[in-house]
């Protein structure tokens, strides 16, 4: 929001929308009408109101540039990576934010996209630290992959590996219960 918005000006609903906004800027029109309670029709308009009234849904980034690491399956031209599990991670850098977007949006084959907003980015070699996706600890060495479906999880032990296929296996009992109750 620019120094010439008030905020007085804005209708309760619009103030009900600027608190979720700011606690996450990247929502959908379906999730900001869903934490309003109203249609989406209707938070669409108010997205278009807002910016009527001067508010600005951009981020600005001190003190750096920000930085995208973004995987794909193929390799990408600029400063590109091959993963262990065969991907590749593009080093996106942009003046702002609103350039970082346009410049992921242009990558139409991204499966995961990471953003950094922390200080300018060096010279020196991106080295990302691999975190377990069960249980959060840091991978040290070489990660335990496993491809469920389109998803690939990296896990730093086989115990980890063995509670994410039981959690999996839980939660999809969980959902076709579900599905069987609705049909019934």
């Amino acid at each position: 929001m620019n120094s010439e918005t008030n905020f007085q000006k804005f209708t309760d609903l619009e103030r009900r929308a600027l608190t979720l906004l700011s606690e996450d800027s990247r929502i959908s029109v379906s999730e900001l009408a869903s934490g309003l309670g109203v249609s989406k029709a209707t938070a669409s308009r108010l997205v278009k109101s807002l910016r009527a009234k001067g508010v600005r849904f951009t981020v600005e980034v001190p003190g750096g540039y920000p930085i995208a690491f973004v995987v794909t399956r193929r390799p990408h031209q600029g400063e590109c990576h091959r993963l262990v599990d065969g991907r590749f991670m593009v080093v996106v850098k942009a003046r702002d934010f609103n350039e970082l977007v346009e410049a992921i949006s242009g990558i139409r084959d991204r499966e995961a996209v990471y953003i950094t907003l922390g200080p300018g980015y060096s010279n020196e070699p991106v080295i990302p630290r691999l975190i377990c996706d069960y249980c959060g600890g840091p991978i040290n060495g070489q990660p335990i992959i496993y491809r469920r479906g389109r998803r690939v999880y990296y896990l730093c032990c086989r115990t980890c590996l063995r509670e994410l296929k039981k959690r999996i296996k839980q939660l999809k009992t969980i959902k076709d219960g579900d599905e069987a109750h609705k049909a019934g």
